[in-house]
């Protein structure tokens, strides 16, 4: 009932406080949180926290209530239906065919229950439920956890970057041999608008795919402006968009790149939670699976090197609480008007990869979000998801709370936990930097991956590095971004030089890559080696977590 507390409390400040002034005024002061007491937690360990709390909300306030909660939480809804994920266990066997085994009776029980199966990916079921029977179908032997699908996020802030990576020149020149034409696919959330560029600033003609439940190739303008800058850079090449919405059609669109033999993937998206930063998890895997079919990933870093914090745990005062500074428990961000509010916790207790899945936590470490009211701290909501050894170490809020620009805290408490553990924290929606911010290790997933080739984000024109791209190292030591190339250019969907982030640099050098595989003989470990020789070295000398081995160029 707790929980209940809180969105009323959330309601109550979402339409009654009065707005913050100016970012200047009303600053939260360092805070000491009273502890909390003991109470067991409930709900099926089976299910995500999110989940019990949709099943709550409709049991105590009623379908209204619960279809009000969704939208604000950006739960994906169909009717009175709602978007999960079933991970089914795998038992012994061969890996097709225990997957194929697994799924079935969970496809079956579903539906039995009234469900909808959307899509498959290996021992992933997408489908849609009525929450009230959701622990019917945790019950289930074959089921090991339920949860909200993963959604990626486009790395944006939201071309002259042709001329700054030099490629102008190179798009003149003959090729050195006759090669089939380059296949370049522009993975991403949607491409709004693409067929009106047709034959100016995109080819006559596409090759389209949506691997999205509802089809909607156009939820989103993002894919359009990242193709606009590949052929920019590379205008001959065959041009492949698609898109996705979670991580099992992520899945089943990197199967389908692999059909069609694409060369080179655009991938200026990136995930939180969905993995430990070392390149493992499901995204990590779906990359790996393309690298070793010979396909070149590109991917963007991300922009959350202003938004990120990491630490150890740390209780100064024995009150359960984590201690951001001696004298402060609540880490503040300020969110403008209108902006998803988010806060995505991740600790270094992940257990064994198997490939499918880690092993689990038993580290237990709940996320609270607060709101400052000009005076002190309100409780708006919690994550306290349960690690009892088989869940992943995360805790995630998201949701579109603020609808006047104000300051935004988060603490971090223990649970049930033995272990001082590593922690990293993203706020996403603050327009400044965060409370104790650490732009070191900030990398979105799949960028920590070893098997792409990770953009960071230079100015078009000064080659300065721009503040907000996110750094490593990755959570294993290794180094990234690989490259950096422009940001800040200019297109018929973002308008004049205001594309900002990784993801405007990432089809750059998906571009760069592209021209030179075109015109010349060379593999893609050569094309990759001749771009390292030749990139302009920015920053520490060599490669380095900042800029990568420099800014993508084609001419030295």
């Amino acid at each position: 009932m707790r929980y209940l507390v809180f969105v009323i409390a959330a309601a109550v400040l979402v339409f009654v406080l009065p707005p913050v002034g100016h970012v200047q005024e009303d600053t939260p002061q360092p805070t000491i949180l009273p502890a909390l007491p003991g109470v067991p937690k409930t709900g099926n360990p089976k299910i995500e926290y999110a989940l019990t709390e949709l099943l709550e909300i409709r049991l105590s306030l009623g379908p209204e209530s619960m279809k009000s909660h969704a939208a604000l939480r950006d739960i994906d809804m169909s009717g009175d239906m709602v978007r999960v994920v079933v991970e089914a266990k795998e038992p012994a066997g061969p890996r097709g065919t225990a997957t194929a085994a697994a799924l079935l009776p969970v496809q079956n029980r579903l539906e039995s229950l009234g469900g909808r199966m959307e899509t498959q990916y290996e021992n992933l079921v997408q489908g849609l439920i009525r929450i009230e029977q959701i622990e019917s179908l945790a019950d289930t032997p074959h089921v090991r956890f339920i949860r909200l699908p993963f959604k990626a996020f486009p790395q944006e802030i939201l071309s002259e970057g042709v001329n700054t990576t030099k490629a102008t020149g190179w798009k003149a020149l003959s090729p050195y041999r006759v090669r089939d034409e380059v296949k370049i696919c522009i993975l991403d959330a949607g491409f709004t608008g693409y067929s009106a560029l047709l034959g100016t600033e995109l080819p006559a003609s596409v090759v389209t795919r949506s691997f999205r439940a509802d089809g909607n190739l156009l939820a989103n303008k993002h894919g359009t402006g990242c193709a606009e800058i590949v052929y920019d850079m590379v205008p001959n090449a065959r041009l492949y968009l698609a898109n996705f919405g979670t991580d099992v059609e992520h899945g089943r669109a990197v199967d389908w790149i692999i059909e069609q033999g694409i060369h080179i993937v655009s991938y200026s998206m990136g995930w939180y939670n969905a993995g430990r930063g070392d390149g493992t998890g499901p995204i990590g895997a779906h990359v790996k699976k393309a690298a070793d079919a010979g396909v070149v990933w590109v991917s963007a870093a991300g922009n959350s090197a202003e938004k990120h914090w990491k630490g150890t745990f740390s209780d100064s005062n024995s009150n359960g609480w984590h201690n951001f500074a001696a004298d402060n428990e609540v880490l503040n961000f300020w969110v403008p008007a209108y902006t998803i509010t988010g806060a995505w916790l991740r600790w270094d207790n992940w257990g064994s990869w198997s490939g499918t899945s880690y092993s689990g936590s038993n580290q237990d470490y709940d996320l609270y979000l607060w709101v400052w009211t000009g005076s002190n701290w309100m409780s708006v909501t919690s994550s306290k998801g349960r690690q009892t050894g088989s869940q992943w170490p995360t805790e995630a809020i998201s949701g579109w709370y603020s609808t006047s620009s104000r300051y935004w805290g988060i603490s971090i408490q223990r649970y049930n936990a033995s272990q001082a553990v590593n922690f990293n924290l993203l706020a996403t929606g603050s327009s400044q930097p965060i409370q104790y911010n650490d732009p070191w290790n900030s990398l979105s997933i799949p960028a920590d991956s070893p098997y792409v080739i990770t953009v960071g984000a230079t100015d078009w024109n000064t080659d300065s590095y721009h503040v907000y791209s996110s750094r490593g190292p990755t959570n294993d030591g290794r180094v990234k971004p690989d490259f950096s190339a422009p940001a800040g250019t200019s297109g018929v969907t973002y308008g004049t030089r205001s594309f900002f982030g990784t993801s405007a640099s990432t089809p750059h050098m998906a571009g760069a890559f592209g021209l030179i595989l075109e015109k010349t003989p060379f593999t893609a470990a050569q094309v990759r080696a001749l771009l390292e020789n030749r990139a302009r070295d920015l920053g520490t000398a060599g490669k380095d977590n900042q800029f990568g081995v420099g800014r993508v160029q084609l001419v030295k």
